[in-house]
């Protein structure tokens, strides 16, 4: 099994782009309510992984999904790995800070190719979600997309599988809702300040396993390229195995949710 840290950016749009997707919110009830709950989220500029989509269609954020993102990453999971989310929220007026909140992590419950996602029954209720990128007309994959800007590499994107997370909740915690602010990063150094309320998740995910780094990675670009928990290139890391790292994070999450 594999274990791997990645952190989504809650994207600052432009107005162009928040205008251009605004014009089919006019006739998608769940769109208008994405856009209207979108800046005070914990949400992905086009909802990827699919946390708004899985409460809304499924009633259950442990029904999200993944499939835009990461295709590196996406790419190598199979049934049973573990996705440690969180979230990198630039401030708003000072958009050199990032604040850093834990999600949660999810288990893969099933890979599924892009044509298996709209041929088969059973994924019927995920073709309304809008990180699908990809639907099927005829035999031909075309894209699919909603918020701007489009994806230009899109096909590329949609050849690695669309990630479906178990909902079990002895296998995947997400929260969404109120997630911990972990640490924030100042604009001048790396890595991130980690607070105290956080150690616990620090010393689990970080020290434990000799990673030396965090999760922002550089000062410039995006900067926040994934971790493998479990290797360092071929070496393994130390620390405890994969079910075991599972419990002490979903323990983590359950005490930050107060569930």
């Amino acid at each position: 099994m594999q274990a791997y840290v990645c952190v989504y950016r809650r994207h600052l749009p432009s107005k162009a782009d928040r205008k251009r997707t605004q014009e089919p919110a006019k006739s998608d009830a769940a769109l208008s309510k994405f856009l209207d709950e979108y800046d005070d989220s914990f949400y992905d500029w086009g909802d990827d992984p699919a946390f708004f989509a899985a409460q809304f269609f499924m009633s259950d954020v442990q029904c999200a999904t993944w499939g835009v993102c990461r295709r590196d990453v996406r790419q190598q999971l199979k049934d049973g790995d573990v996705v440690v989310f969180f979230c990198g929220k630039p401030r708003v007026g000072t958009r050199r800070i990032w604040d850093y909140y834990y999600i949660g992590l999810g288990t893969v419950k099933s890979t599924v190719d892009r044509r298996r996602l709209w041929t088969e029954e059973l994924f019927t209720p995920y073709r309304k979600f809008y990180n699908v990128l990809a639907q099927l007309r005829g035999k031909t994959l075309i894209r699919k997309e909603t918020f701007h800007p489009y994806h230009k590499d899109w096909e590329r994107r949609a050849q690695a599988p669309y990630i479906l997370f178990e909902s079990k909740p002895d296998l995947t915690h997400f929260n969404v809702t109120n997630p911990q602010l972990v640490g924030t990063y100042d604009g001048s150094h790396i890595p991130e300040t980690w607070n105290k309320a956080s150690i616990d998740l620090k010393n689990l995910i970080f020290v434990e396993r000799g990673i030396s780094r965090r999760l922002r990675s550089s000062q410039t670009g995006f900067g926040h390229t994934q971790i493998n928990l479990l290797k360092s290139g071929k070496v393994l890391r130390p620390g405890r195995n994969v079910d075991e790292l599972r419990k002490a994070l979903l323990r983590i999450s359950r005490e930050i949710a107060g569930a």
